[in-house]
């Protein structure tokens, strides 16, 4: 059966009212009928996405294969030539920043570091762990396209253990071979000790394959990446919460980006995680230089990193957030009207809707390509 006679046969639904009635009585008492229908929903389309997948995976193959040979014979259009040439560019930035990684000669970047904070595995639902997912790729593209890259980004709480959903996400984006990037299976805790001074431990590129199999191999904690220094660096938690306004951005500074999309349901939640492992927090100055951003002031994750790099880019607060943040989130009318007439398209406008890293654009949607990938939250 084709993809589409699939999802077709699947969205038919029960055919009888016998079928009908068992699905009554098979429904959880906690749940009620619409909770059921969207549980119904997710669970076929997870049956449908590895067929998706694949037959999106061999398009792009064909594709890729028709665009070479055009290219070599001549026969492209202007735009297809730009294409395969821009695709061309992009692979030779990729080669030469692999082999500047592996040599640790990563060139010029800020010395100071940022870190995601993955420790929220457990909190997230399916939908929200594909779009942390997501962010990450983005995240890693918007850095390595930078003209002023951070030179240390570190990922911690991500394992099979210690995040299991996000890691089976992770699995085929390559995040590996992300340079500038490293991953720890440990905490927030660890790190902050390990800045403290009281754990030494060396930095290495990563256990061996003898020690550890597969992508695990790729996990480097707990040792500190070469650019972070104990005695040096010092953590600060970005939280919408916070009382400390951020006024600028230090090379001596770590700063963490509570990795979870949650829609702002877990008030105080980075917060509150900072304060008990007595880690400073302070807020990005969103209110001070954008005073007539009508919505709450929840980003992705994604957003906040580049926000973080545009920042050190111009020096400049209100010029960062205004480029980074979707001009929509700026419209002071209009909105309630909009939704009232219904229609996807209010719905898109919903201060609930979290797609904002929609906004990267086609741009990093193809430097991220080799990734596969497809806040500060207030938390």
């Amino acid at each position: 059966m084709d993809i589409d006679g699939e999802e077709s046969a699947m969205n038919a639904g029960p055919s009888t009212g016998a079928a009908s009635g068992s699905t009554e009585e098979a429904r959880p008492e906690a749940m009620s009928k619409n909770a059921m229908k969207r549980a119904a929903k997710q669970a076929r389309m997870e049956a449908v996405k590895p067929l998706k997948r694949a037959a999106e995976k061999e398009r792009r193959k064909i594709r890729t294969a028709q665009l070479a040979k055009g290219y070599a014979e001549g026969t492209l259009t202007e735009e297809e030539r730009e294409i395969v040439e821009r695709r061309k560019r992009l692979e030779k930035q990729r080669k030469v920043a692999r082999r500047k990684a592996e040599h640790g000669e990563e060139g010029d970047g800020w010395g100071g570091g940022v870190v995601v904070d993955l420790g929220f595995d457990e909190l997230m639902n399916e939908q929200e762990i594909a779009s942390m997912s997501q962010q990450l790729g983005y995240l890693y593209s918007t850095n390595r396209t930078a003209k002023l890259p951070i030179k240390t980004i570190l990922h911690t709480t991500f394992s099979p253990a210690a995040a299991p959903r996000l890691w089976e996400k992770m699995v085929n984006s390559n995040w590996g071979k992300w340079n500038r990037c490293y991953w720890w299976s440990e905490g927030l805790d660890n790190l902050k000790s390990a800045l403290d001074g009281k754990s030494t431990a060396p930095f290495e590129k990563g256990p061996s394959s003898t020690e550890k199999e597969g992508l695990e191999g790729c996990l480097s904690g707990p040792n500190l990446p070469s650019g972070l220094e104990a005695g040096k660096h010092k953590l600060v938690y970005l939280s919408a919460d916070a009382e400390e306004e951020l006024s600028t951005l230090s090379e001596d500074e770590v700063y963490i980006i509570g990795g979870i999309v949650d829609r702002n349901r877990y008030k105080n939640l980075c917060q509150d995680k900072a304060e008990k492992l007595g880690i400073r927090t302070a807020r990005l100055p969103i209110g001070t230089y954008l005073a007539n951003l009508p919505t709450r002031k929840v980003l992705t994750v994604n957003q906040v990193f580049e926000i973080l790099l545009r920042y050190l880019e111009l020096q400049d607060w209100a010029a960062a957030f205004e480029a980074v943040i979707p001009q929509r989130k700026f419209m002071t009318s209009g909105r309630k009207t909009r939704r009232k007439q219904g229609g996807e398209e209010g719905k898109e406008d919903g201060e609930e809707h979290e797609s904002d890293h929609d906004e990267v654009g086609e741009e990093v949607n193809e430097a991220a390509e080799d990734t596969e990938v497809p806040a500060v939250a207030e938390s």
